[in-house]
């Protein structure tokens, strides 16, 4: 169940830093158009209406803080073990009790008699 919960936060975390990222690029090009707009409607002469520029400072912030919780999610994916405590000492027992059979039978038996 935890390998589960982690595999499940690791693609969650991820696919929230990479929809982070496309949402900041995405604001940047449209600031880039608003941009543009501005300059070219600066040379002419002609007035730019204020609708047409858009504010990207709330989009970058909320993409920065999506980024954040991504990069958190991420984090706790990472940390999260594969298994439980419990399951980590009984698959070690079991090792232990394998190569302790394992020796007895290699090792020579010892003579009673003499």
């Amino acid at each position: 169940m935890l390998r589960f919960a982690k595999h499940l936060l690791l693609i969650l975390g991820a696919l929230i830093i990479i929809g982070a990222g496309v949402l900041v690029l995405y604001h940047f090009w449209l600031s880039n158009i608003s941009l543009n707009a501005m300059i070219q409607a600066a040379l002419s002469g002609k007035s730019l209406d204020a609708g047409y520029y858009t504010p990207t400072r709330t989009g970058i912030l909320l993409a920065l803080g999506a980024a954040l919780v991504g990069g958190l999610v991420l984090g706790i994916g990472i940390g999260v073990p594969s298994a439980t405590f419990k399951q980590r000492y009984e698959k070690q027992q079991a090792e232990a009790r394998q190569l302790a059979e394992s020796t007895a039978k290699d090792a020579p038996k010892a003579d009673t008699a003499t």
